[in-house]
């Protein structure tokens, strides 16, 4: 059952509806059945939201990386202590 974005041509209403099959969606506001599906910004995919996505994860990495060579390093020293 998809989740749609709908914009409501009769009384400007922004809608979300889940689908079913051939259900007829209308503006729970105006109960117009005039609407037009519009893109949701969590669907777009573009350059910009990808390269925005890979530095995020990049950085998520690096992070994970670093706290991982500290971590290594105090059970080193620890080991060292004992």
């Amino acid at each position: 059952m998809p989740l749609y974005e709908y914009q409501c041509l009769a009384c400007g209403a922004r809608v979300e509806a889940l689908v079913r099959g051939d259900a007829e969606v209308t503006c729970p506001t105006c109960q117009s059945s005039n609407l037009q599906r519009i893109t949701s910004l969590f669907a777009v995919s573009s350059e910009g939201t990808r390269q925005v996505n890979l530095a995020a994860g990049r950085k998520h990495q690096a992070k994970t990386s670093r706290d991982k060579k500290i971590a290594d390093a105090e059970a080193m020293h620890h080991d060292h202590d004992h």
